[in-house]
């Protein structure tokens, strides 16, 4: 057979598997550089900082804390994760601190979700080209170079593995078949065979895994009923009443998910609450305007986007991307009503976009992050590849139309392959992550200060000084970047600066007490310049804080040495030194106490 007649008969199932391999390939060459990346951004907290992922003993508490139990400080959050620190802990064990390994693990968990989705698309879509084109449209996609480049991204990926298998084994239960949705083969219309199916049960166990991953898959069970009012043929309350009795076990699964998670967080957390509600739905147009052009036109990708808070409806910023959505949504509707499964795929990518939309949950204009749009991408790919393969059907020739989705699918390919190849070294260190945002936003309080953060582990203290007071002259309300700012200064020696810094936000700030950081180095400055009485409170709240830091113990003995508190300040010195045993400068200066403070 002549090798254009090979490529153009994609519905051949001896020809899949290559396609298939040939997707991978590609995935894996692009992604190939990132091997021999650093740890950006959040890995150096969720790996290098965090005690949980240490030891497999810790494993239990994955399931009844936070996500961020492991790093002292973090007291709340709305992130309910047991298999994130169950694959940390597992990455860990494997490869330390090295961060070859944890690329590698991350690149290979991309090429399982691109597997998961290559499954459901043939489920969905058919065998031919369709689910060729829908699987280039997902696997390279640029918006998912933050979830793979970046380690600590990686349960996007996990959870598209977990999400497309509990899918695909759902409708393989169920009796879907391409072309014909649910058909004559559907099971009884009731909940019997739901709990009977082993297949079904795989399925919810799978949806619980991706459950457990991330939050993001509480939409599952929308988009799968959504999925069963549109290829059931029966009218539609008894539609409704089939799909919600042949999901019964993933409903249980997505409630017991939402009881384990109400046991392990403290609460709800918001990083700015001041945000009025109206100011949040002033700003919901903008934001999902905005996820949609990354969807359609991926140019321009960078960690943090400098969108600001809409605040009036005469606003364009508002008025605009809502009339953009409207004539979207309208125009769906009135060319796609008698094609549901395609106005299925696009529920599919307003669904999982619906937490991004309450700003309160995010820091101050950091709402916007290329990761979110991850699960999304599986209803833009789908309806990329079921839109294309209904354009080409209008073709006279089968060979014509294979001819075309062919050349639709290259075309694709070469395009967003091309954007994912120049934006994946953005992803290599730290210094080329902050830079990027830098130059699209030179004032970007985000990327300053966490590039401050960067100069300084290089050494670089004085240029790390310079980019905080950058952030913290543009954002002067920012507690962290007071915080951050008053570290810099106490590693400079600049101990007035910092307690200039810091003493407002350790009176004022709830976050500031509640902070180990910023207790220690306050107090720290204040010990610095002969002011231990006033430090000792600070240090030893931030001792109480961590108890397990050996430097701290250190510094809360030197304070009541100061005050001549001798037997309190022995009591530290001797806990610092169980902590830390193999430090000569801790016994030093307890033999030190003993002699001048006895």
């Amino acid at each position: 057979m002549p090798p254009r007649d090979f490529w153009l008969k994609a519905t051949d199932a001896r020809r899949q598997r290559w396609w298939l391999l040939g997707l991978w390939l590609g995935v894996a060459l692009l992604y190939a550089p990132t091997l021999s990346y650093e740890r950006v951004f959040d890995d150096h907290l969720q790996i290098e900082e965090n005690r949980h992922i240490r030891s497999w003993s810790f494993i239990g508490r994955a399931f009844t804390e936070h996500v961020w139990s492991g790093q002292p400080g973090y007291a709340r959050t709305n992130s309910y994760r047991p298999l994130y620190l169950v694959w940390m802990t597992a990455n860990y064990a494997l490869f330390g601190e090295d961060p070859r390994g944890w690329h590698a693990t991350s690149a290979l968990l991309y090429l399982a979700a691109v597997g998961g989705v290559w499954r459901v698309a043939g489920q969905l879509l058919g065998t031919g080209f369709a689910r060729v084109t829908a699987v280039v449209v997902f696997a390279f996609h640029p918006t998912h170079v933050e979830s793979v480049a970046w380690i600590a991204s990686f349960p996007d990926a996990l959870l598209m593995t977990f999400f497309t298998l509990a899918l695909g084994l759902h409708l393989q239960a169920a009796g879907w078949q391409a072309g014909q949705g649910f058909g004559e083969s559907s099971p009884p219309a009731d909940w019997r065979w739901a709990v009977t199916d082993w297949r079904n049960w795989l399925s919810a166990g799978a949806l619980a895994g991706a459950l457990l991953t991330k939050e993001f898959a509480v939409f599952w069970w929308p988009m799968a009923f959504l999925l069963h009012l549109a290829a059931r043929r029966d009218p539609l309350p008894k539609r409704a009443m089939s799909a919600a009795q042949s999901l019964v076990l993933h409903a249980a699964a997505v409630a017991a998910y939402f009881f384990a998670r109400w046991l392990a967080l403290p609460g709800v957390f918001e990083g700015t609450p001041y945000l009025s509600r109206a100011t949040v739905a002033l700003t919901a147009p903008l934001v999902l305007w905005t996820y949609l052009r990354l969807l359609v036109w991926p140019v321009g990708l960078r960690l943090e986007y400098e969108l600001t808070y809409v605040t009036s409806p005469a606003n364009p910023a508002f008025w605009l991307p809502l009339a953009g959505l409207l004539t979207i949504a309208g125009l769906a509707v009135w060319r796609l009503w008698r094609a549901p499964l395609a106005l299925t795929f696009l529920a599919w990518i307003g669904l999982p976009l619906l937490p991004t939309l309450n700003l309160r949950h995010f820091r101050p204009q950091e709402f916007l992050h290329d990761r979110y749009l991850f699960l999304p991408t599986l209803g833009f790919a789908l309806f990329i590849g079921w839109g294309l393969a209904a354009l080409a059907s209008r073709l006279a020739s089968r060979e014509a139309r294979a001819a075309a989705l062919l050349a639709a699918t290259v075309g694709l390919l070469i395009a967003y392959a091309g954007l994912t190849a120049r934006y994946v070294p953005a992803w290599r260190n730290d210094m080329t992550l902050y830079g990027r945002i830098l130059s699209f936003h030179p004032d970007n309080v985000f990327a300053l200060g966490n590039l401050s953060d960067a100069l300084r582990a290089q050494g670089r203290l004085e240029e790390g000084i310079r980019a905080l007071e950058r952030a913290y002259a543009r954002a002067p309300n920012e507690g962290r970047l007071a915080r951050a700012l008053g570290n810099a200064y106490c590693q400079a020696g600049r101990f007035d600066r910092a307690i200039e810094i810091l003493e407002p936000w350790l009176t004022h700030d709830e976050a500031s007490v509640d902070s180990v950081g910023a207790c220690y180095d306050y107090g720290y400055a204040l010990l610095a310049v002969g002011r231990p009485r006033q430090a000792r409170p600070y240090l030893e709240r931030a001792a109480k804080l961590a108890p397990d830091d050996a430097q701290i113990w250190l510094m809360v003995a030197e304070a009541r040495r100061a005050l001549r508190l001798c037997r309190e300040a022995a009591a530290a010195y001797d806990e610092a030194l169980r902590l830390a045993p193999d430090r000569a400068d801790i016994a030093q200066r307890r033999a030190a106490k003993d002699q001048n403070c006895p």
